[in-house]
């Protein structure tokens, strides 16, 4: 019987207690000078660390003070900069009811900022150190709908008002527990979208023409025509356009949309391909799907971990959902998930070969529960021994060696040859 594949978030709830990866936070991440830099949206705390690190900056202050924490008691300090100008909201929730959390949020931009925290010469901007309310999942941060900007100890609201940050404003934020950790928490920022621009009777216009796209597969080795299953990504907020066994794809989308274009067909490898937004007012996307030989490798991209584990974050879905319906589709193939990490002027260390085979461990984790044979598919771990650019020069090349490849062990040479036989690790 067919079924829906398992959600991302439901894979990483099943897996998460057999996770390998060594958890990263320090004590000198319980002090502000080891505040650990946010880069994404999305933030997971998998066990919240115990103890006020090196040095207690927040201490001896009233109860009844709305500011300030009464003292620091297991604590991590995290800096982040807004990406853009507007509200910034967040939740942090905790994996375990149980818990509850406190934080104080402060404006960053000041010089020598975290000297200046143990002495209050600077003072937090919003503040939570409510009791946890397990209603609604012992949950805290800042909310459009709150109207308190400080919430002190004892009962009382479990989100603080939403702050008004400008485009790459650096902020720090403390995150606190009482008592002892059960277990860790999630952080998901949310920025409000930034103010509108004035109305441009030209622009409006142009707001209102549709680009015509059309999106064909082809063989890359013949050019001729190839059914497959198609999805676009980007041609509206939040949704997804899916069609299957055609060709040729068209459809009405809004000008200067990036898109993301992901093929799958039986007897060949899947593909991915990016669409930069144009002014056009049609647009013809040729996608050329190349036919599985044994041996093959290619990168399944937009996979993204959180940083030093072997997590992955939940854009990430998408890219392995990809996978499993090349899988599906082609019943017969067999592949090997090698894990790659970037690592450039450093020997292959046993840490990078481990957290690169944590890393594939947890592709091939998300298709064994989606019930693709486990006969079907092994992981390894490479480390850093064949980085696609040994002395990346940019984000961009260094990027690209933090990667997951799938390399087919066995199966089609061609849509004509349908069978593959034993199957193997």
């Amino acid at each position: 019987m067919n079924r829906p594949p398992l959600s991302l978030a439901a894979v990483l709830l099943s897996i998460t207690a057999g996770a390998q990866t060594p958890n990263r936070v320090t004590q000198e991440n319980a002090d502000c000078s080891g505040a650990i830099f946010l880069s994404d949206s999305i933030h997971v705390q998998p066990r919240a660390p115990r103890g006020f690190g090196n040095r207690l900056e927040v201490k001896e202050n009233p109860l009844e003070d709305k500011q300030w924490l009464e003292r620091e008691h297991n604590s991590t300090w995290y800096r982040f900069r807004a990406p853009w100008k507007g509200r910034l909201t967040f939740d942090i929730i905790p994996l375990d009811p149980q818990d509850d959390i406190d934080f104080l949020l402060f404006k960053g931009a000041i010089p020598g900022f975290c000297e200046k925290v143990p002495g209050r010469e600077v003072r937090p901007v919003r503040t939570n150190i409510s009791r946890n309310d397990p209603a609604i999942g012992s949950r805290c941060g800042l909310d459009d709908r709150a109207t308190e900007a400080f919430v002190r100890s004892g009962v009382g609201a479990s989100y603080s008002r939403a702050l008004e940050v400008e485009a790459g404003e650096l902020l720090y934020l403390l995150i606190d527990y009482a008592d002892r950790p059960r277990s860790g928490y999630t952080i998901h920022f949310h920025h409000g979208p930034p103010p509108a621009p004035e109305p441009d009777p030209v622009a409006t216009k142009k707001a209102l023409r549709k680009q015509v796209v059309s999106i064909q597969v082809t063989d890359a080795a013949t050019g001729m025509p190839v059914e497959a299953s198609i999805s676009v990504e980007g041609v509206a907020l939040d949704s997804l356009l899916e069609s299957r066994g055609r060709s040729v794809l068209r459809f009405q989308g809004d000008p200067f949309r990036d898109l993301k274009v992901r093929s799958v067909a039986q007897g060949y490898l899947f593909n991915s391909t990016t669409v930069k937004g144009s002014a056009d007012d049609s647009l013809i996307v040729h996608v050329a799907l190349q036919p599985i030989v044994e041996g093959q490798s290619v990168v399944l991209e937009d996979i993204r971990f959180v940083g030093n584990e072997a997590k992955v974050l939940r854009s990430s879905e998408p890219a392995l959902l990809l996978l499993l319906r090349f899988l599906q589709v082609n019943p017969e193939v067999r592949i090997l998930v090698e894990g790659h990490v970037n690592g450039p002027t450093f020997k292959n260390s046993k840490e990078f070969i481990e957290l690169s085979g944590a890393r594939a461990k947890t592709v091939y984790d998300f298709l064994l529960v989606n019930d693709v044979d486990p006969a079907r598919i092994g992981y390894v771990g490479i480390g850093n021994a064949r980085m696609i650019n040994p002395d990346p020069k940019n984000q961009k090349e260094s990027e690209a060696n933090r990667r997951v490849e799938i390399k087919v062990l066995g199966g089609l040479s061609g849509p004509e040859r349908p069978h593959l036989g034993k199957a193997g690790r």
